[in-house]
């Protein structure tokens, strides 16, 4: 039975546990850290660039020679078999780059992008070589109009997949050019395509009459083609397409808007985004691109992205990418999607059968992190997506500067990334730093813990205002009551912060909101928290001393029913005994201030405290539930704190299904995707107790424990369930949890297109074969995050059963509604089983039914 293989960033969760049982790991390499604030350099350069689908080859510009209208474009192997990593797990590139091979072409711009007819195999092997033969897409950038053109493209790569792997050859064909479905010229520059070859997105303007400046698009049903292609429209116009091959896109699915929430134009005259040097992700969920304008008055600075995984909002990337606010022009991104992830399974690699254990990226380990190679930067920057979009969110300041809709950079506010649009706006002497030095570890270490990208500067005196609002009284936590809440910060109090402080108690706010909650750094560098709980202020007493002039990462979460707090610092909780509140809590409309009281105090010395802070503040979030110990840690950055984390138990609250995805709160929404969610997160933070519990092979189990999957992610199905409880059968602690995409489950139908269809049939039968091809004999599609995630296990009966002889929901095909699934389970316990699943239809009328004994079968409430 396959073993997930051992990933190191989770050894420390699982040291207790081989101490128990007397045993030793063994040599592990570095742990990974997060290295969301730090750019690496790399020896890559080029004038703009684009990358194979694989990730293995790029081609970018290195000569332009205006007089003979020349273009040199040099290809190079990235090799992920020469990436090293220093004793902190920092990646280094010195050698992951072969010497390549240059090609001339004339008339050529800077900006290219290859096009794929065939994503499943964007190359083939002959004679030891890897042969890639795509086409590449480019403007006409000398003598005449910026008008688009193809051309085919044979490069070949020696010593494939190895650390010695170059170009042995490469050469171009002849020139095509681009014409719409009037027969117009394609008009615009910098392309960049979806792995499918059909999505086309660029600079240009609305009118397809060469101007740029704005971000646009085309589509054509024929992959790579040089004629058909849609008459171009502003990126914002997806939405309203009725083309049913655009709508496939999740960027078309929901109206764009800036980061203030003002939409974006949906006509050709609009407000329209205006960005630079575009980078759309793979299946078009996302596109990267530069939003402001640089020094030398093209737009060249403020990296974003805008799609699916940012709520259809214009985020401005707070960290590596942005270092400093003008620091170097921002040209070409672009990424290998999740080729190289450590977690991917052999097969689903390039090639097939190799694995990424040894040479991964991206390093910083949480769910959906792109990888992000810059051309004329010669940098590499990791961008994590994954926390982008909670559910739980009630408010998301990520501290760096608000990039206008119209383009510009406004220093005088941070946006809110929660979808509330809670803009916060500086007060007094408050800044956002202008760089990302400030949030940098002083020791200069990745294990040390440090903010993210930019952050509030406070001198003394300033503050950060939010004005929350809730004209319907029902958005949870703030006009709505919750029944469980956490405050996420990170703060970083000046050295000499109660300097010449000498009398009273000049105590000073890091939070508060009149009515709900309050945050205090107490004179002895102590913090303490407080929340009204029905009505009433409940305090939490002083945490252990905080470092001054250093980072702390600040987490207090509570569980409305049970009442229990929690308090870590660093991701690590206090241990501290703290008061008990079960009930009900929300903000409120009205003013929050970060960084001082809602009445502004500007004493240096406030001797009767309620003053404001000196220091820095970052990273500053509201949820609407208690979060887990693992999510906490998970998001703060250079802190130690993966081992506790795995090991914490969640108070009771936290296991209703409402507390781990809102929208499962119902008995109707139990088939959906949400509740599978529920499920398995309620499976996942149990799994760890119940799986040594349970048994009956410890050293396996405890092989599960520290895989490089995420920690016993477990999937959960549905054991038995009414309008008010529901019992979880948690799959089987042995078992490979996979983050895959929906073009790798294309490949094994061709209906999994997307989320929208993730929990019906075409989606069931290909995580049923894709689980199949490794081994497994059964798959279910557990989590949505910016992609699918599959768990696959081995079923203990697998039989096809007549769909009337399942129930009425059965027989009538509703296999994805709660009933159905209740049916199903019911017919396996009734052989003994814990629980069951249906995987695919044969003939029309056979449901196959594949039955488990579960890890673990625990009741929960839908709504504690």
């Amino acid at each position: 039975m396959p073993i997930p293989r051992r990933n190191p960033w989770v050894l420390r969760a699982a040291l207790p546990l081989l101490a128990l049982l007397g045993s030793t790991p063994g040599a592990f390499a570095a742990e990974r850290p997060s290295l969301v604030n730090t750019r690496i350099s790399t020896p890559f350069g080029a004038n703009g660039h684009s990358s194979t689908l694989d990730g293995r080859v790029f081609v970018g510009n290195i000569r332009e020679d205006q007089a003979t209208t020349t273009t040199t474009w040099q290809a190079r192997v990235f090799r992920p078999e020469a990436v090293t990593y220093d004793a902190q797990g920092k990646p280094g590139f010195a050698a992951a780059f072969s010497p390549g091979r240059t090609t001339q072409v004339t008339n050529g711009e800077n900006a290219l992008a290859f096009c794929f007819g065939n994503a499943a195999q964007p190359y083939f092997l002959s004679g030891g070589l890897a042969i890639y033969q795509p086409y590449l897409f480019d403007s006409q950038m000398f003598n005449g109009p910026n008008r688009f053109r193809r051309r085919t493209v044979d490069l070949r790569v020696s010593q494939p997949f190895t650390a010695q792997a170059d170009i042995s050859s490469f050469t171009t064909g002849p020139v095509e050019y681009l014409t719409t479905v009037t027969g117009a010229s394609l008009r615009g520059i910098e392309p960049t395509m979806t792995s499918d070859g059909r999505l086309l997105i660029f600079q240009g303007g609305p009118n397809n009459d060469g101007a740029i400046d704005h971000l646009v698009y085309a589509y054509n049903a024929t992959p790579c083609a040089a004629t058909g292609w849609s008459t171009p429209r502003p990126l914002s116009m997806m939405f309203s397409d009725t083309n049913p091959g655009v709508k496939r896109y999740p960027l078309s699915w929901q109206k764009l808007k800036a980061a203030t929430g003002e939409l974006f134009g949906e006509t050709t005259s609009g407000a329209l985004v205006r960005g630079a040097y575009a980078w759309v992700d793979h299946e078009g969920r996302n596109v990267t691109y530069t939003g402001v304008i640089y020094t030398d008055g093209a737009r060249r600075e403020a990296v974003s992205l805008i799609g699916a995984d940012t709520n259809w909002t214009a985020y401005h990337i707070d960290g590596a990418i942005n270092t400093d606010r003008s620091d170097i022009a921002h040209l070409f991104y672009s990424g290998p999607m999740w080729n190289f992830e450590q977690e991917r399974a052999p097969e689903q690699n390039f090639p097939a059968g190799s694995n990424n254990d040894a040479h991964y990226l991206p390093v910083t380990k949480t769910h959906d992190v792109l990888a992000l190679f810059g051309s004329n930067t010669a940098d590499y920057n990791e961008v994590d997506i994954g926390e982008l979009v909670d559910p739980f969110h009630v408010l998301s300041l990520p501290m760096n500067e608000l990039v206008t809709r119209a383009g510009a950079y406004d220093l005088t506010r941070t946006p809110d990334l929660s979808g509330r649009f809670f803009t916060g706006t500086l007060v007094g002497t408050a800044s956002i730093s202008a760089s990302n030095a400030v949030t940098q570890a002083s020791s200069g270490s990745l294990w040390e813990p440090h903010g993210k990208g930019k952050a509030l500067v406070l001198p003394g005196g300033g503050a950060l205002g939010v004005t929350l609002a809730d004209a319907t009284g029902t958005l949870p936590g703030v006009g709505a009551f919750v029944r469980g809440f956490t405050v996420q910060l990170a703060v970083k109090p000046d050295a000499t912060i109660h300097q010449g402080c000498t009398t009273g108690n000049p105590y000073r706010y890091l939070v508060q909101k009149s009515g709900a909650l309050d945050l205090i750094y107490e004179v002895d560098d102590t913090v303490q928290m407080s929340f009204v709980i029905n009505g009433q202020r409940v305090r939490l007493g002083r945490s252990p001393a905080l470092p001054v002039g250093a980072w702390s990462h600040l987490a207090y979460t509570w569980d409305g029913v049970t009442g229990a707090f929690g308090e870590y610092v660093n991701g690590v909780p206090t241990g501290r005994v703290l008061p008990v509140a079960p009930g009900t809590f929300r903000l409120g409309t009205g003013a929050l201030a970060i960084g001082a009281g809602t009445l502004l105090n500007t004493e240096p010395c406030p001797a009767n405290g309620e003053g404001s802070f000196r220091g820095a503040i970052d990273e500053v979030r509201f949820f609407s539930h208690a979060r887990s110990a693992r999510s906490v840690c998970m998001t703060s950055p250079g802190a130690d704190c993966r081992g506790q984390a795995i090991q914490e138990t969640p108070s009771a609250g936290q296991f209703g299904m409402s507390q781990q995805q809102p929208a499962c709160n119902t008995y109707a929404a139990l088939g959906s995707l949400a509740c599978a969610s529920a499920m398995h997160r309620v499976c996942a933070q149990r799994g760890a107790s119940d799986a040594l519990a349970t048994s009956t092979n410890t050293w396996q189990t405890i092989q599960q424990l520290i895989g490089n999957r995420p920690p016993i992610s477990l999937l959960g199905a549905l054991a038995a369930a009414t309008s008010t409880d529901v019992s979880v059968a948690c799959g089987p602690i042995q078992h490979e949890s996979l983050g895959v995409t929906f073009e790798e489950l294309t490949r094994f139908h061709a209906g999994c297109v997307d989320e929208r269809v993730s929990q019906g049939f075409d989606c069931q039968a290909a995580v049923h074969r894709f689980c199949n091809s490794l081994g497994w004999t059964t798959g279910q599609l557990f989590e949505m995050t910016s992609r699918p995630w599959a768990g696959c296990f081995n079923a203990g009966l697998i039989q096809d059963v007549p769909k009337d002889q399942l129930g009425p929901a059965s027989n009538s095909g509703a296999f994805g509604a709660t009933d159905s699934k209740l049916e199903v389970s019911r017919w396996c316990q009734a052989r003994g089983y814990g629980a069951g699943v249906v995987q695919e239809l044969g003939a029309g009328t056979l449901a196959n039914v594949h039955c488990f004994q579960p890890a673990v079968t625990v009741p929960w409430k839908l709504n504690p």
